[in-house]
């Protein structure tokens, strides 16, 4: 069976986002996205809300598939939450620590796994969509 991990694109109102100070092995001390496995029987959405829940306390009402990627191995599904969410909403119950992120801050910070490239595409993919909005709406 293929080892899948599902990961969550976390944003706030400023579009900065939340990144995961890892407490355990492998990627001791870098950030990453919040997720996890996909348990046996489970869908990539059904493992994404119950991994959201565990390390954040959140509920997740929607996501969107943002894409796929290889990592060691291992198949990572990424998602984007819906809606912008607050610091306030969100209780860190896995890792050390949990903190927004602006693309220059992610550029100079230690990220865990590909998720530095997985990052910039979002923030690439969002350029895409400004600019096609911008263009369209002159």
């Amino acid at each position: 069976m293929e080892n899948v991990k599902v990961c969550l694109i976390i944003k706030n109102k400023n579009g900065d986002l939340l990144l995961q100070l890892r407490d355990e092995e492998p990627e001791i001390d870098k950030w990453v996205l919040f997720g996890g496995g996909v348990g046996p029987g489970e869908t990539n959405e059904q493992a994404l809300a119950r991994e959201i829940k565990e390390e954040l306390g959140f509920t997740i009402s929607g996501v969107k598939f943002f894409g796929e990627y290889k990592d060691n191995g291992i198949k990572q599904m990424i998602y984007v939450l819906d809606e912008p969410a607050a610091e306030g909403d969100l209780v860190l119950a896995e890792g050390k620590a949990m903190k927004f992120f602006s693309l220059t801050d992610i550029e100079g910070s230690a990220i865990g796994f590909n998720f530095k490239q997985i990052i910039r595409d979002y923030f690439e993919e969002i350029e895409k969509i400004y600019s096609n909005f911008i263009m369209n709406n002159k």
